[in-house]
């Protein structure tokens, strides 16, 4: 998503939301500081990788994103995950110790929300998600070819989500997290955010933002949002003196 002219000194992994890439982030990437290396992970079906089938196995996913990280040169790296993409970056960080120096989960429990558990959603369900996070363009909403992809991704990103979520409730990984959520998120009840500090074995910070589940993107939070990420990369307490392996 955006590369430092030199050697970074911080790097920031992004894990974006069902049926979405990295680069609908990109309103609070901005906000990052200048020196960061920020990397985006898109899936299958979207943004440059639109040709592809959106389905794909958990641990290919996780593999397949573990190898390119470890193949990076080695520095300072938060993983920020939303949604789903908190899912994901909790499964990466648990595969891969050593690229994850810390952890940022955004819209999202411990195990996934309960949208992710149904075996099956039909059309009117997958609907009904998106009416609820408030997220999706009306245009496209009534493009029929574009809903139709929206939909398969959905779909797709669901089931991926609950295989996923489940890991977060066996562990975590022992790198500082921090947890932000929607005070009016109509998909992952704010009340259950504190949830993530009940299972993790390190302090956790714990902060709402007015807002529903895309909250992250309202104009008013986009800045301290982006604060709330580079914190944990700007206080050097915080994170490991020195590279663990050959990775980060």
């Amino acid at each position: 998503m955006r590369q430092p002219p030199h050697d970074p000194a911080r790097r920031v992994v992004v894990f974006p939301h069902s049926g979405a890439g990295p680069n609908t982030l990109l309103p609070l990437v901005e906000q990052l500081p200048a020196e960061y290396e920020v990397l985006g992970v898109t899936l299958p079906g979207r943004e440059r990788r639109f040709a592809e089938s959106p389905e794909v196995a958990p641990s290919d996913l996780v593999a397949a994103v573990g190898r390119e990280l470890t193949a990076l040169k080695p520095c300072p790296t938060l993983f920020f995950g939303h949604s789903l993409g908190a899912s994901i970056a909790v499964a990466v960080a648990l595969a891969e110790p050593a690229t994850c120096s810390a952890l940022l989960v955004s819209a999202q429990l411990p195990g996934g929300s309960q949208i992710e558990r149904p075996a099956e959603w039909d059309d009117a369900d997958l609907l009904r998600v998106m009416e609820q996070g408030d997220g999706t363009p009306a245009e496209l909403l009534a493009d029929p070819v574009w809903l139709e992809h929206t939909l398969q991704l959905l779909r797709a990103d669901l089931q991926l989500g609950g295989a996923l979520g489940k890991q977060s409730l066996q562990a975590l990984p022992a790198v500082p997290l921090t947890v932000l959520g929607g005070s009016q998120d109509r998909l992952v009840p704010a009340e259950r955010m504190a949830e993530w500090s009940a299972r993790a074995s390190v302090d956790v910070r714990v902060k709402l933002f007015p807002g529903g589940h895309f909250y992250l993107l309202d104009q008013a939070n986009i800045a301290a949002v982006a604060a709330e990420i580079a914190a944990p990369l700007e206080c050097g307490d915080a994170l490991p003196g020195a590279p663990r392996s050959a990775a980060f």
